[in-house]
C-alpha cells in the first residue's frame, strides 16, 4: 500500500509539473516548483532532508542516473549557502516543507564547461534533469543527527531484505539454468556453485596461498564482460589471487572467487556460478555489468604460491611498474621542447 501511495504521489507531481512552466536559475539551470501547500521554509541554521532523483532526458525516453530512494537514504544535511551549490541553494530557498522541484540543464551547457567530463553517450540537445523532495525541515544538529540514525536503520533493514530477495531470486535462475543445461555443480557452504571440468592435482586451495590464474567472466546470458585471455581487455597476464588476509600480496576479489577457489587445486578447470550477493551485489560496473548480475567464470588454476613466492612476485611486478613509469617520463621528456636553447 505504501508503494502504491508513493507511485501515486510521484505521478500527480509529474502531471503538476508537465503544466508548470520552467523559471530561469543560475549557470543555465531552469527549474520550476511544485507546491504541496506547506508553510514550513528553509533558512539558514535549519537542516534539510531531500531525497533527489538524477536523469538523463531526451525527447522520447528518460534514463535514470541515480535515485536516493532506490539506494536507500535521504539526504540530510545543514542549509548552508557555502555547502550547497549556488544554482540548488536558490531552488530549494524557495522551498518549503513537501515541495517537490524539478531542474534541468542543456548538455549543451555542460559540454561548454567540461567538454571531456560527461559519458560518449550524452548528446546535445538532451537535458540534464534533477527532481528533489523537500521531505522534512529540522532546527537542531541533534534533531537532524537522530533522523539521519533512524534513516539508516530504515535503510539496512531495507537492504537485508533486498538482498533475501534477490539471493532467492538468484537461486531459481540458477536451478533454472542448471535443469536446462544439465549441470550439476558442486555448492560451497557460502552459496558459490562450482563445476569441475578438469580435476587438479595436489592439495585444494586454502587459506594459505596465492593463486595465479586465467579467467573468463560472463554474464549468465553468456555476454562476456572480463577475460584475461582476450585481448580485447587489455590485461592479457596471469591474475595473482590471494586468498590470505595479508594484502600486501594482492587487492581482494569478489566474494565467489575466493569461495569457489577453495574446491579446486592446481591444474584445475572449472565454472564458477556466483550468485550476485558473491560477486558485485546491487552496485552496477558501468553498461556491460547491471547491478544483481549473476556471474560465470571459467577459470583455470595455473599455480599456487606460499607467501614468500608472493612477495617475490609481487616486487618483480612494483619494480616492472616502476621501470614502465620511468621510460614513459623519459619519453614525454625527450618530446617536450628545449626551452633553455636560446632564439
Amino acid at each position: 500500500m505504501r508503494k502504491f501511495s508513493f507511485l501515486f504521489i510521484l505521478s500527480v507531481v509529474a502531471l503538476v509539473a508537465c503544466k508548470t512552466p520552467f523559471k530561469k536559475g543560475l549557470d543555465g539551470i531552469e527549474y520550476k516548483i511544485i507546491s504541496n501547500g506547506g508553510k514550513e521554509s528553509l533558512t539558514t541554521g535549519k537542516f534539510l532532508q531531500v531525497h533527489m532523483a538524477r536523469y538523463y532526458t531526451t525527447d522520447k525516453a528518460d534514463s535514470l542516473l541515480s535515485d536516493t530512494r532506490a539506494e536507500g537514504t535521504p539526504i540530510i544535511m545543514p542549509f548552508d549557502s557555502l555547502g550547497i551549490p549556488p544554482e540548488f541553494f536558490i531552488v530549494l530557498k524557495q522551498m518549503k516543507k513537501g515541495d517537490s522541484a524539478v531542474m534541468r540543464i542543456l548538455i549543451d551547457t555542460l559540454l561548454k564547461r567540461n567538454p571531456y567530463g560527461l559519458p560518449e553517450s550524452f548528446k546535445r540537445g538532451h537535458y540534464l534533469l534533477t527532481t528533489l523532495k523537500l521531505d522534512n525541515i529540522y532546527l537542531s544538529p541533534n534533531a537532524a543527527d537522530s533522523a539521519t540514525k533512524a534513516e539508516s536503520e530504515i535503510a539496512q533493514k531495507r537492504k537485508e531484505k533486498q538482498a533475501e530477495e534477490q539471493m532467492k531470486t538468484d537461486e531459481k535462475l540458477l536451478a533454472d539454468y542448471f535443469a536446462k543445461n544439465k549441470i550439476k555443480p558442486q555448492k560451497t557452504a557460502e552459496g558459490t556453485y562450482v563445476e569441475i571440468l578438469q580435476p587438479g592435482n595436489g592439495p585444494l586451495i586454502d587459506t594459505s596461498v596465492v593463486v595465479t590464474t586465467n579467467y573468463t567472466g560472463r554474464l549468465l546470458n553468456g555476454k562476456v564482460f572480463d577475460s584475461n585471455l582476450d585481448t580485447s581487455f587489455h590485461h592479457v597476464e596471469p591474475l595473482p589471487v590471494n586468498m590470505t588476509n595479508d594484502m600486501s600480496l594482492g587487492s581482494p576479489v569478489i566474494k565467489g572467487w575466493t569461495d569457489g577457489l577453495k574446491l579446486l587445486n592446481k591444474g584445475a578447470k572449472a565454472k564458477l556460478y556466483i550468485p550476485s550477493h558473491l560477486g558485485y551485489g546491487p552496485m552496477a560496473r558501468g553498461e556491460t555489468l547491471p547491478a544483481n548480475s549473476i556471474l560465470v567464470f571459467d577459470m583455470e588454476v595455473l599455480d599456487l604460491m606460499n607467501k614468500t613466492q608472493a612477495k617475490a612476485l609481487m616486487e618483480e611486478k612494483r619494480k616492472k611498474m616502476q621501470e614502465e613509469q620511468k621510460r614513459y617520463m623519459d619519453s614525454v621528456k625527450k618530446a617536450m621542447p628545449d626551452t633553455t636553447k636560446k632564439k
